[in-house]
């Protein structure tokens, strides 16, 4: 129901782009046998939940952030997580001009992985990350390897007067292969955000209501592939997200999730996407 729910709301926040000229059927027909490999899989598989659209593709994903801590970080020591993200995604790829109809994706994604917290000076921390695992089409048998590695930094600074501030980094190499098609991507994202205190509590925590925003720069072209318009390639994107938050996070499924919001989403190449936020992102 959520993910119905967001594929709506993003009918009135994400108009179709302007009808780009036809390729032949025979063009169009050949890609529509490929589905599974038609939307970027590193990226619907990290995305979170929500939808995007590029192109004539829009896709809704389901991102559940599983993990588990093998040790808490502390001033002395390391800190240890065992991260299985799994994500759900639903692409639909509009083809009535050409009456073909409409074809349907769903998939599944599995990175298991490792992160470690390495306590840093003045509160900020260091997470360095791996992850690896695999994507799966249900209704054309396709599959994908997917990777990604990297490092985050992080710092959470809380003020005399009660506001919350965080500023975050991160350095990413990451990837798909499906059959034939591939991608190999460099990002770097960056971003700050600011927490208010209010007069009301959740669960008897205390409430702050904030805003975010989050930027990401593609080393290398971050490529789709569509079957009935140009490939699109995106170079940069940004993000801006209102949210309701608490001090102490809810744990679920070693997941923590500290705040509540939407974010909206506008990248190069008409990249556009509504996502539902659940902490900040570094």
């Amino acid at each position: 129901m959520l993910a119905l729910a967001l594929l709506f709301f993003a009918g009135w926040l994400l108009p179709l782009p302007a009808q780009s000229q036809p390729f032949p059927r025979a063009v169009i027909q050949q890609r529509s046998q490929q589905v599974d490999q038609l939307f970027n899989w590193y990226y619907a598989a990290v995305y979170g939940t929500g939808v995007y659209r590029v192109g004539e593709e829009t896709v809704g994903v389901l991102r559940a952030p599983f993990g588990y801590r093998l040790r808490e970080a502390g001033e002395d020591q390391w800190g240890w997580r065992l991260t299985v993200p799994t994500t759900a995604a639903l692409a639909e790829f509009d083809l009535d001009d050409f009456n073909l109809g409409k074809v349907h994706a769903a998939g599944l994604s599995v990175l298991p992985g490792v992160e470690a917290e390495i306590p840093l000076a003045s509160g900020w921390m260091l997470k360095p990350f791996a992850n690896v695992g695999g994507g799966w089409d249900f209704e054309h048998s396709g599959s994908a390897l997917i990777y990604s590695m990297g490092a985050t930094v992080v710092n959470y600074a809380y003020r005399d007067n009660g506001w919350r501030t965080m500023l975050g980094g991160r350095l990413t190499f990451a990837g798909y292969k499906s059959g034939d098609e591939g991608s190999r991507l460099g990002a770097l994202s960056a971003g700050g955000g600011v927490d208010i205190p209010v007069d009301f509590q959740v669960a008897g925590r205390a409430t702050l209501v904030g805003v975010q925003m989050t930027g990401t720069v593609y080393f290398n072209r971050l490529e789709f592939l569509l079957p009935s318009s140009p490939e699109k390639q995106v170079l940069g994107e940004a993000e801006i997200a209102l949210t309701l938050g608490v001090r102490k996070s809810f744990e679920f499924m070693g997941a923590s999730f500290d705040r509540v919001g939407l974010g909206f989403r506008r990248g190069s190449d008409g990249l556009k996407g509504l996502r539902l936020v659940g902490s900040f992102p570094f």
